[in-house]
C-alpha cells in the first residue's frame, strides 16, 4: 500500500512539473518545498507543545501541527513568489524546460513523499495495514526497520539533520536531539493501541540532582561486561499537570522500553551537547537490587500510580554503550527529555544515596 501512494505522489508531482512549471516555476517550486520542510520540523513541536501542555489533542498534535506548518508555509511561499515572480517570460526552450521539469519534479516529488511518510509516522495509529517501521507484535531489531519504497522519508529527515546542524542550527542539531528520528517516532507509537501514548509532558521526565547524586553509573554487570545505568524518574501525573499518565488509564503510567532512549555522542565530542551528530541506543533490561532484568523493546511496563513516592516512579534503564561514546540526553517517548551528567562507577555509597535521599526534579 505504501509502495503503492509513493509511486502515486511520485507520478502526479512529476506530471505535474511537466504539464504546468516553467523553468522558473520548476526551480521556484522545489526550493519552496525545501524552505517549507525546513520550516515544519523546526517549529511543529513548539506548536505542538501549546496543545499538549494543555491536554487538546494530545495524541494527534504533532501529526497535526506538522500538516499545519507545512500546508500554511507552502501556500505562503507560493503566493508571495507569485507576487514577486508573477508571470516570467522567460523562455530558454522546450529542452531546458523539460529537463528542469523532470529534475525538480523527482526532487520535490521526493521531498513530498518523505513529509507524507514523517506525518503518517507521527500518527497515534499503528495497524498492519497502515505504515509501520517496526511490527508491534514481533521481536523488535532497531537495525533493520521496514523501510518504504525509496527511503524518502529518512532523505527528508536526513536533509533536515544536515541543515540543522550547520548555520542554521542556532546550538541545537536536530541530529543530536531527535537522533535515528525515524525509529523514533515510530517506536514510540508501537503499543498505542494498548492504551500507551506515544506523547508525554515535556516535564514528565527527570534525573536525581545535586552534587553527591549520581544518577548515571558505569556497572560491570555479569554476561554482559560494562553497561551504563541511568536512574530517571516518570512524573505520575496528568499530562496537563506535567506528568505522564494517560486519562485512559488514570490508575497506572505504562510505557515500554522502546520508549526510553539515550543519546550518545564520542567521547571527545561531549563538550558542545546539543551540536554535530549523535547516536540513540535502547535499554536492554532494568537494574533493581544489584541484578540486571532484561526486556524487550515491545514489553509493556505498568506501575501503579499509588506506589509512586511522591507521585514519581523512578527507575534504573540499563544501556549498552558502544566504545568510545557517552550519554548525554535521556528522552521519555516523544517529547521529554534531560540532559545526563558524566558517568561514574557504580559504587554502594553512590547507590545508598540515590535509594535512600529524597530526590527532586533536575532544573
Amino acid at each position: 500500500m505504501i509502495t503503492a501512494i509513493v509511486i502515486l505522489v511520485m507520478l502526479l508531482t512529476l506530471g505535474y512539473f511537466y504539464l504546468k512549471c516553467t523553468v522558473i516555476g520548476s526551480l521556484s517550486t522545489m526550493m519552496i518545498l525545501i524552505i517549507a520542510s525546513v520550516l515544519t520540523f523546526s517549529y511543529y513541536e513548539k506548536l505542538a507543545e501549546l496543545f499538549i501542555s494543555r491536554g487538546h489533542g494530545v495524541q494527534w498534535a504533532h501529526m497535526g501541527c506538522f500538516i499545519l506548518i507545512f500546508v500554511l508555509s507552502f501556500a505562503l511561499l507560493r503566493s508571495l513568489r507569485d507576487l514577486l515572480v508573477g508571470g516570467s517570460a522567460l523562455d530558454l526552450g522546450n529542452p531546458a524546460k523539460i529537463s528542469v521539469a523532470v529534475v525538480c519534479g523527482l526532487i520535490s516529488g521526493i521531498i513530498v513523499c518523505g513529509n507524507l511518510l514523517v506525518t503518517m509516522g507521527l500518527a497515534p495509529v499503528q495497524s498492519k495495514f497502515f505504515y509501520n517501521r517496526f511490527a508491534s507484535d514481533n521481536s523488535i531489531s532497531v537495525e533493520k526497520p521496514q523501510k518504504s519504497f525509496l527511503n524518502t522519508d529518512s532523505f527528508i529527515t536526513g536533509l533536515y539533520s544536515l541543515i540543522s546542524r550547520g548555520s542554521l542550527s542556532a546550538g541545537k542539531s536536530f541530529a543530536v536531539l531527535h537522533a535515528d528520528y525515524l525509529s523514533q517516532i515510530h517506536l514510540n507509537r508501537i503499543k498505542i493501541a494498548d492504551d500507551i501514548l506515544a506523547v508525554t509532558s515535556k516535564k514528565s521526565l527527570m534525573i536525581p540532582s545535586g552534587n553527591t547524586k549520581k544518577p548515571v553509573r558505569i556497572w560491570d554487570a555479569p554476561d554482559k561486561g560494562k553497561v551504563t545505568v541511568v536512574r530517571m524518574g516518570i512524573v505520575a501525573q496528568n499530562i496537563q499537570s506535567g506528568g505522564a499518565i494517560n486519562p485512559a488509564t488514570p490508575s497506572r503510567i505504562q510505557f515500554c522500553p522502546a520508549q526510553i532512549r539515550m543519546v550518545c555522542k564520542p567521547s571527545s565530542e561531549t563538550k558542545y551537547v546539543l551540536t554535530g551528530t549523535g547516536k540513540a541506543i535502547w535499554p536492554i533490561g532494568f537494574y533493581k537490587d544489584g541484578k540486571l532484568t532484561q526486556v524487550k523493546l515491545n514489553d509493556i511496563i505498568p506501575h501503579d500510580v499509588k506506589s509512586a513516592r511522591d507521585r514519581i516512579v523512578w527507575l534504573d534503564a540499563v544501556f549498552e554503550t558502544p566504545d568510545g561514546y557517552e550519554g548525554v540526553l535521556l528522552e521519555f517517548k516523544q517529547n521529554a527529555l534531560v540532559t545526563l551528567p558524566a558517568a561514574v562507577p557504580l559504587t554502594e555509597e553512590i547507590e545508598k544515596i540515590l535509594y535512600g535521599e529524597e530526590t527532586e526534579a533536575d532544573s
